[in-house]
């Protein structure tokens, strides 16, 4: 215990990533639908920017590029397209996510907008305000908490960008806040979170254009919004996570004991070929970065809250190796883990009444919908 009262939790050790353990469950595909041949567009998808699951098994599917929201019965039957493409009430342009709040609404991102769309799951509008965050991502990682408050993380750089870049390394830094509007109130508020602190590596081709290098194996600062209150934060680089309350004080640290992999000779080599290939000027730069990167290889890939307020933590695995998380309860206890037994397409899943969402792509990019439920075995 910390000396404000903090919880800290420590585990010496967890399952290995290919463990057979009776904490250890493989989240097996019990559902897959798509279209591979089109025949019926209602189960052809373009772009999958959300799932999300009502609790009697309805399935709805934000694809962007029909701009639709569809929804499916528990056997992956189609049954009605929710909301369509338009400018209308209930229509939405370019939406990138949906959240399903208390069975009953659903909340769109429509960035093309710049609105926040509440649809009744008869797709009739209910509700929308403006985003008190302008951006756009691949899918959305705005969240609502139990108090009816819309956040959203956002970062404020010192200085700004600078044109023409430094060349070689230079690092920025960063305020992290995460921003709030109040539905009830329709107040807006924001929680600072710290710093953070970013490297890049700049040159200059043959042609005087300016070119950005990666750094390899970077870690970086984690933050998730906790929905009964506070945060959960972490740095990519160690198994350390630290839920807080909005004031930043800190109530639990869970730690645990992973291998660490070490960044190796091979590593930065193959670093400097691969990049070498398409870049053959920047062999000197290249090796340059290499001398760059870390010692250690970063061991968390992400977390996130479930819809009954569990933490999932997502370790980092080989590229070959399937997803693998530690589930954890807001007070630190470990839950289990799990091992996905098929790899989503787009690197995101959704947890939602006992089972796990997604969606996964074909030899031919063809996208299907997958479920798997969490199925914890007795050994």
């Amino acid at each position: 215990m910390l000396p404000n009262g903090a919880v800290v939790v420590r585990y010496s050790g967890l399952p290995a990533i290919d463990s057979v353990d009776r904490m250890v469950t493989e989240a097996q595909v019990d559902l897959e639908f798509g279209s591979l041949e089109g025949d019926d567009p209602n189960l052809t998808f373009g772009g999958i920017r959300g799932i999300q699951a009502a609790s009697d098994g309805t399935i709805y599917v934000l694809d962007v590029q029909a701009a639709e929201v569809r929804a499916y019965d528990p056997d992956g039957q189609y049954l009605r397209t929710v909301v369509r493409g338009g400018e209308g009430p209930g229509e939405i342009t370019e939406a990138n996510g949906i959240i399903l709040a208390g069975d009953t609404l659903l909340w769109l991102n429509d960035h093309g907008k710049w609105s926040i769309i509440g649809v009744d799951r008869a797709g009739q509008e209910v509700r929308r305000f403006v985003k008190p965050i302008w951006s756009y991502g691949y899918i959305w990682d705005g969240a609502f908490d139990d108090r009816g408050r819309y956040w959203r993380h956002t970062s404020h750089e010192e200085g700004g960008f600078t044109y023409p870049p430094p060349p070689g390394l230079s690092s920025r830094t960063a305020r992290n806040y995460y921003k709030s509007y109040d539905l009830s109130s329709e107040a807006i508020d924001s929680v600072y979170l710290g710093q953070s602190t970013f490297r890049s590596y700049t040159y200059k081709d043959p042609n005087g254009n300016w070119q950005f290098l990666p750094i390899s194996f970077e870690p970086s600062n984690i933050f998730v919004l906790n929905p009964s209150g506070g945060f959960w934060r972490a740095n990519s680089a160690s198994y350390r996570i630290v839920r807080t309350g909005e004031g930043g004080d800190t109530l639990v640290v869970i730690e645990a004991g992973v291998p660490v992999q070490r960044v190796t000779d091979e590593d930065r080599s193959a670093y400097v070929e691969g990049w070498v290939e398409h870049r053959p000027e920047a062999r000197r730069d290249l090796e340059a970065v290499a001398a760059l990167m870390a010692d250690v290889k970063p061991v968390l890939a992400g977390i996130f809250v479930d819809d009954e307020g569990v933490l999932w933590v997502e370790r980092v695995v080989p590229s070959d190796a399937p997803a693998f998380y530690d589930r954890y309860s807001a007070e630190g206890d470990y839950l289990g883990s799990v091992r996905l037994a098929f790899e989503p397409a787009g690197g995101k899943i959704w947890v939602q009444h006992g089972s796990i969402y997604s969606w996964v792509v074909d030899e031919l990019d063809v996208p299907f919908v997958v479920r798997a439920p969490l199925r914890w075995e007795r050994r």
